[in-house]
């Protein structure tokens, strides 16, 4: 079964025949790329990947040899850091993927950098629709 991911406001997608396990990055590159605790990507074959609407990608190098690519309409992160010089694998945002998937998450990586504000979270209010303190919160 193929698996999908699409950008935010849909302007890019990607099809691919098959995928790796997922891998939650905590570096501060991966965390700001995905605007969020963390990144999480995987792996797919190059050829076994296709895309619409590539022209509206944007590729950042984001260290020396390896580059990533954002939806330049919306922002969102669609490709983790992959080699300038492209070998046969591509390292794919996760969090642009449609649901359902058939992968996990099967490793963190960098958890030396995890935000400080992410540890200890697990005592916040979780709900399953908006979280009504929006309206009251405040600095």
């Amino acid at each position: 079964m193929p698996v999908t991911g699409t950008c935010l406001c849909g302007a890019v997608r990607f099809r691919v025949k098959r995928m790796s396990g997922i891998v939650e990055c905590h570096c501060s590159m991966c965390r700001k790329a995905a605007g969020g605790h963390a990144g999480f990507f995987f792996v797919a074959m190059r050829d076994e990947v296709t895309w619409d609407g590539a022209e509206h990608l944007t590729v950042h190098r984001s260290s020396p040899g390896l580059e990533r690519s954002f939806c330049s309409r919306c922002g969102t992160a669609m490709t983790g850091a992959n080699l300038v010089t492209p070998d046969d694998t591509i390292i794919l945002a996760a969090n642009a993927l449609d649901e359902p998937v058939p992968a996990r998450v099967i490793a963190s990586e960098h958890t030396a950098s995890k935000a400080s504000w992410f540890d200890g979270h697990d005592a916040a209010p979780a709900c399953e629709g908006p979280w009504p303190g929006w309206r009251d919160l405040k600095p």
